[in-house]
């Protein structure tokens, strides 16, 4: 996972979340683009910034905050190809890529604690799409995730 390209930025309310996020990841040993280094942007600049990217397949992963983070969220997901999870447990933080092969994570600053973070981003590098999930098989997660990509395809005419 640590070849993974992954993409981070927060607004003003998620901003000191993402740099904690960012650096245990860079001593993990993960390559990091921060959009947001020098200074906060807005949610919806956040979420559509890295959606785009994602989207074009430009990162392989991202990892986006704001308050709550369902702003941010809201604007990556306008993207083809984005699936992002709002989190704030590690159960979810898991369940996301296991259940939904989430390619983003989206937390809240003003509710998740810099230590509850470290642990969802491990738990979501750790999940794998599919595996590990007790109440649904392979098959039939792959299929409602084909069912998604479809409906995808018909909305943006791809």
């Amino acid at each position: 996972m640590a070849g993974k390209k992954i993409i981070i930025g927060a607004d003003p309310s998620g901003f000191d979340l993402k740099n904690t996020v960012k650096s245990y990841l860079c001593e993990k040993g993960y390559h990091v683009d921060d959009i947001t280094a020098e200074a906060p942007t807005g949610y919806c600049d956040v979420g559509d910034t890295v959606g785009k990217k994602i989207s074009d397949k430009e990162y392989d992963l991202g990892f986006i905050f704001c308050g709550t983070g369902m702003g941010v969220s809201i604007a990556a997901n306008k993207h083809f190809g984005v699936y992002c999870g709002v989190c704030e447990s590690v159960t979810t933080a898991k369940l996301c890529k296991a259940i939904n092969n989430c390619n983003v994570l989206s937390m809240g600053g003003l509710l998740i604690t810099p230590f509850k973070a470290k642990m969802m981003v491990d738990a979501f590098l750790g999940a794998e799409f599919s595996q590990n999930f007790s109440e649904a098989t392979p098959d039939e997660l792959k299929s409602g995730y084909s069912d998604i990509q479809k409906a995808e395809k018909r909305i943006f005419n791809r």
